[in-house]
């Protein structure tokens, strides 16, 4: 008994057809592939810049915020005479009055150059540049009281002033303390502030 032959040709007439749809299915799931990696990635590259204008309109929401802040704080700080020059003039004669007022039997004072203020929380390019004015008092007191009394007399005139330091001694006299001389000497640092007009506070104020 003789084994039927195999009839190859018709064997691969049959498998013809599956194998091209096998073969176009790849195709057309790589071909969709690649069109879907594509999609994915510029719609990721979409997202991303609407984040980017997302970010930068809030920054930018926030720099104008900041500005009128910033604008409101330069009127304030200009109203009380603390932007502005060195107004070490303004400075002593407020302090003569406030000397006058309170009823001081002598006062000495000096005046040092300008200096420039530094703290940590002032940052070198980001906050207006401080400067400071020392000035030493040399003052005769008839009371304690006194020294307080001038200090706060001298914080109504225009401009800000820190106390660095202050001492007060007793005189030493046989007599009894008199009402209208000096029986208390006094002895105070100040330090007075200013920020110069020309300053990135001032260029934040005027682009409003």
């Amino acid at each position: 008994m003789t084994r039927p032959e195999l009839d190859w040709r018709f064997l691969l007439e049959g498998m013809m057809l599956p194998a091209l749809c096998l073969l176009a299915g790849a195709a057309l799931l790589g071909t969709t592939t690649i069109y879907r990696t594509r999609l994915d990635n510029r719609l990721e590259a979409e997202r991303q810049e609407l984040a980017s204008i997302e970010q930068e309109r809030k920054e930018l929401i926030s720099r104008r915020e900041a500005r009128k802040q910033f604008s409101a704080i330069y009127r304030q700080l200009t109203g009380s005479g603390i932007v502005g020059p060195d107004r070490r003039l303004q400075w002593v004669q407020a302090l003569r009055g406030s000397a006058a007022t309170v009823g001081l039997p002598y006062l000495r004072y000096t005046t040092g150059p300008q200096e420039v203020f530094a703290a940590p929380y002032l940052v070198a390019g980001i906050s207006a540049p401080v400067f400071d004015s020392p000035m030493d008092l040399q003052l005769g007191l008839v009371h304690e009281a006194d020294l307080l009394r001038l200090l706060d007399k001298l914080a109504e005139a225009p401009g800000l002033f820190h106390v660095r330091s202050c001492n007060i001694e007793r005189l030493e006299r046989n007599a009894p303390p008199e009402s209208d001389q000096a029986n208390l000497s006094g002895s105070c640092q100040l330090a007075w502030f200013s920020i110069p007009p020309g300053t990135s506070l001032a260029a934040v104020n005027q682009g409003e």
